[in-house]
């Protein structure tokens, strides 16, 4: 048995770290959730991809640091002209050095918004640690819901396989027609189909958990887990309170700061400094030199950057708005799966308590008054297969259980516990 905390309560930017106690009697080609989570995180190539998405973002922030780089200028005038200007007797040659001097800390205002863009995408990357750790959640419990599948499918092979040998009896003993025989071949041969395409829908599951970690193939047999243990959720309004410590809501944060710095700069950019230079001159009608001075003032008098202020004026005020939808989303949200949760844990107690028991029951009564010729063909396979659609019914409510449970994990980032056994 095993039991982990599947989602912990993560700052923005922060590394996820599960605790997952392994099991103690697994056998070594099967996986436990721990070893699908740890490889996940360690080997996911989404994961991988984003690291270069923040190295990106450094070369950003560099350069958003950076001084603009000083001209060199060049000029020849008064050549090939008429009269004294003719040919280059009265030739002027200047050459000049001149630097922009940005004014009212432009660069470090460029700086804070390429930082403030880092954080951002620190977050979103958390974010989407979330999600990844998530869905390899979501095809783990696949992968142990379709072995439920397949032991199932596997019982109505053998269910069919005895129930084509007490036909054979019958219809030897002159007891039920040779159609009954025929009947039950076909039923058998279904069996076998539908056992065939849970396999393969097995190998399917492991293969897509797999790739959650870049992997071509499995390396394990088995998911180790137990479907129907069904873990107790936490108090609902502890779970609403923590929806906005999440990576999803703790987003906003530096997105507002992001925004706020955006406004400054767009406001800085309006007068983005002064351009002073400095030059020689050669006059080759005197054959004198002389130096020269230079200095370029900005006049704003049509383009003040008005609407790159207002364009991020409106970016910084929209921020809020967004985190309040998103906030009544996610409580929508959280109350659906809260609700989906409880039905499903009572669907799988009752038929876990009474429904499996008494379909159990039935059957066996069927079976016996078939050997005995009180009930026909027909009422021996309805008990079959009412047996068999009640266990469906109950995989189905125990893995639907467990994937709105990640789904509150995902959305909460609350520290739910679920124990895990060996199917």
């Amino acid at each position: 048995m095993f039991g982990y905390t599947f989602f912990g309560r993560i700052a923005a930017g922060s590394v996820l770290t599960l605790a997952i106690a392994s099991s103690a009697y697994a056998q070594e080609s099967s996986l436990t959730l721990r070893d699908a989570l740890q490889r996940t995180l360690r080997s996911s190539p989404e994961l991988a991809a984003y690291e270069y998405v923040i190295k990106a973002q450094d070369g950003r922030v560099l350069q958003s640091g950076l001084r603009p780089n000083p001209v060199l200028s060049g000029a020849l005038e008064n050549v090939l002209g008429t009269g004294e200007v003719s040919g280059f007797r009265s030739a002027e040659f200047s050459l000049s050095l001149s630097q922009l001097i940005e004014l009212g800390g432009l660069r470090n205002k460029r700086v804070t918004v390429a930082r403030s863009e880092r954080d951002l995408l620190l977050s979103e990357g958390a974010i989407q640690r979330l999600d990844v750790v998530a869905e390899t959640a979501r095809r783990f419990v696949s992968v142990v819901s379709q072995q439920e599948m397949h032991k199932l499918t596997h019982q109505a092979v053998s269910l069919a396989e005895e129930t084509s040998k007490a036909v054979d009896r019958r219809v030897k003993a002159a007891k039920s027609p040779v159609a009954e025989q025929e009947r039950a071949a076909v039923a058998l041969e279904r069996a076998r189909n539908d056992d065939a395409h849970a396999e393969h829908s097995l190998k399917a599951a492991r293969f897509l958990l797999a790739s959650s970690w870049g992997s071509t193939e499995p390396d394990f047999e088995q998911a180790a887990a137990d479907l129907f243990e069904l873990p107790t959720v936490g108090d609902y309004n502890a779970l609403l309170r923590e929806l906005e410590q999440t990576p999803d809501f703790t987003r906003y944060v530096n997105e507002t700061r992001l925004r706020e710095s955006e406004v400054t700069l767009a406001i800085a950019n309006r007068n983005p400094g002064i351009e002073v230079g400095l030059g020689l001159r050669r006059l080759q009608g005197s054959r004198d030199t002389a130096l020269m001075f230079s200095v370029g003032v900005p006049l704003p008098l049509f383009n003040r950057n008005q609407g790159a202020i207002a364009e991020a004026e409106a970016r910084r005020d929209g921020v809020d708005a967004n985190k309040q939808v998103a906030l009544i989303d996610a409580r929508t949200s959280l109350f659906g799966y809260f609700q989906e949760i409880i039905d499903r844990r009572r669907e799988v107690e009752v038929i876990t308590a009474r429904t499996l028991p008494s379909a159990e029951s039935a059957l066996k009564s069927t079976g016996y008054a078939y050997e005995r010729g009180r009930y026909g063909y027909i009422e021996l396979v309805d008990a079959q297969r009412e047996l068999l659609a009640v266990k469906r019914e109950r995989i189905e409510a125990a893995s639907q259980f467990h994937l709105t449970l990640i789904e509150i994990e995902r959305l909460t980032g609350a520290n739910v516990n679920l124990t895990e056994n060996r199917p």
